[in-house]
Formats: structure tokens, C-alpha cells, sequence
């Protein structure tokens, strides 16, 4: 859908004007917009259509090639992470032409990307993003990476638009109460097995092996191997 509005800015220099100031045309088919122009030959000029719209403009035309301002990207931020383990953020928007680029923010701040030099190297970052594909990588996700996350997408053209913030908390593995379980099921196997002992020990198995078998005889006999194992 192309409905919006198509504009040119004025120039000193230069006179534009078109035939039809509303352009009204059916849906999937052709729509004819006119452009009338005076320059003097020393003004370079280049002319491009841009429809715009309230949230600003949503593609430019020139050359015969369309570009096309990105759309809100989709964020997959995990709530929840154990620190030292691997973590990746991921953003992606499909509309824009160019393609987009991704600027990621962490509580409002815009993170610095790893270059090795400079105020990025003196920041200590313990991750790295990815402009080109959106992702924001920590290979050991440490308590300091909680907070509110989201990401920006731009490729020029229009407005840059950006997902919802989203939180991610960093805990640490309660490594004590993993002992601790392993050490309930340790004991409640060897009482088990202490159980299982004593009661062999005791012939329980041996008794309980005779009343199986009275168990299978009929009549008179079943009552006195009952009454003998009994």
C-alpha cells in the first residue's frame, strides 16, 4: 500500500510543481505522479520521491530503485541466565532496504562495540556484538550483564525503530544446594540398600518365595504351606 504523502522541499534555485497535488488510484495498479522542475546549470540536482508518513518517512525512490526504512525488529533477549554460561541476544527486522544495522542498549546506554582499541578497550567489555546481524554475544555471562535490554535497528532511510525493553537476570549456580541434594539421594539409595540387605539377611525373599508358590497349589495344600511358611 503506497497511500501517504509525497513531497519536495523548496531550494533556492530550483522551481517544482506537479499536474495533481491528489493522486487517487486503485489498489495494485498504476498511479502516475508528476514532477515539473527549473534549475539554473549550476544547482546539481537530484530528484527522489519519499512517501511520508506520521511516524516519518517510510521509503525513498530515486534512481529507479526503491529504499526501504526498517520496521521494529524482533528482540529475543532470555529472562534468566546462570553466570559463567554462554548467552546471545538476538535482533532482526526484514523490511528495510538497505539492510539494517543493529545498535544494542543495555539500561538505556548504548554498548560500545568491541574493537579492541580505545574507550572500547578500556570498558573491559566481556561481549560482542554483531552490528550487521544483530546479535549481542557473552561467552561468560557474568551477575555484572543483569539489566533491561533492547536494540536498535536503522539503515538511513526514515525514523531507526527498536523492540521492547526486556530483562535479563544473571545468577549465580547455588552450587552448595546441588551438594546437598546429591548427598539426600546418596543417603536415601544407601538406606535402600541397607533395607534391601537386612531383609535377605532375614529370609523376608525366601518366605515371601514359599507363599508365592503355596499360592499356586489348590485346596488343602495351599492351607498348610500357607500355615507352615506362615
Amino acid at each position: 500500500r503506497a497511500s501517504g504523502y509525497f513531497t519536495y522541499r523548496k531550494v533556492s534555485g530550483i522551481s517544482i510543481e506537479t499536474d495533481n497535488k491528489n493522486v487517487k488510484a486503485e489498489e495494485f495498479k498504476e498511479a502516475i505522479l508528476s514532477c515539473k522542475h527549473k534549475f539554473s546549470k549550476s544547482v546539481s540536482l537530484r530528484i527522489e520521491w519519499k512517501k511520508i508518513q506520521p511516524q516519518g518517512v517510510s521509503f525513498v525512490y530515486y534512481n529507479s530503485e526503491f529504499t526501504v526504512a526498517p520496521t521494529t525488529p524482533v528482540c529475543e533477549v532470555p529472562s534468566s541466565a546462570m553466570t559463567g554460561t554462554v548467552v546471545q541476544l538476538s535482533c532482526k527486522e526484514t523490511e528495510g532496504s538497505p539492510p539494517s544495522e543493529y545498535q544494542w542498549y543495555k539500561n538505556g546506554v548504548a554498548l560500545l562495540e568491541k574493537t579492541g582499541t580505545g574507550s572500547a578497550r578500556a570498558a573491559n567489555i566481556t561481549y560482542t556484538m554483531n552490528k550487521k546481524s544483530g546479535t549481542l554475544l557473552f561467552n561468560t555471562v557474568t551477575k555484572n550483564d543483569t539489566g533491561e535490554y533492547f536494540c536498535e535497528a536503522s539503515n538511513g532511510i526514515g525514523l531507526s525503530q527498536k523492540c521492547s525493553v526486556k530483562r535479563m537476570q544473571v545468577d549465580d549456580l547455588n552450587v552448595s544446594g546441588i551438594i546437598a541434594a546429591v548427598v539426600f539421594v546418596a543417603l536415601v539409595m544407601a538406606l535402600c540398600g541397607l533395607g534391601v540387605f537386612y531383609a535377605q539377611k532375614k529370609g523376608y525373599f525366601t518366605r515371601l518365595t514359599f507363599v508365592q508358590k503355596g499360592c499356586q497349589m489348590s485346596g488343602s495344600e495351599k492351607v498348610r504351606c500357607l500355615k507352615v511358611t506362615g
